[in-house]
């Protein structure tokens, strides 16, 4: 199973939470390192997936947040 497919497999089963899965969770849990997980949510987008990403601010750091749509 490749990155993107892993990534995919854990945002349908865990991805509609809100604000969503933020990058290292989304890590830790497909098993990808973080630097791979952005460019997989890119090309999951390209395939045509509908994956929403959200910026907050979490003790003045900003968090990427990914969740399905």
């Amino acid at each position: 199973m490749s990155q993107a497919e892993r990534i995919e497999t854990l945002l349908v089963k865990e991805g509609r939470v809100t604000p969503g899965l933020t990058v290292a969770v989304i890590a830790r849990k497909a098993k990808v390192p973080m630097k791979s997980v952005s460019k997989r949510i890119y090309d999951l987008k390209e395939r045509g997936n509908t994956i929403y990403t959200n910026y907050r601010k979490v003790n003045g750091q900003k968090k990427t947040y990914y969740r399905l749509g």
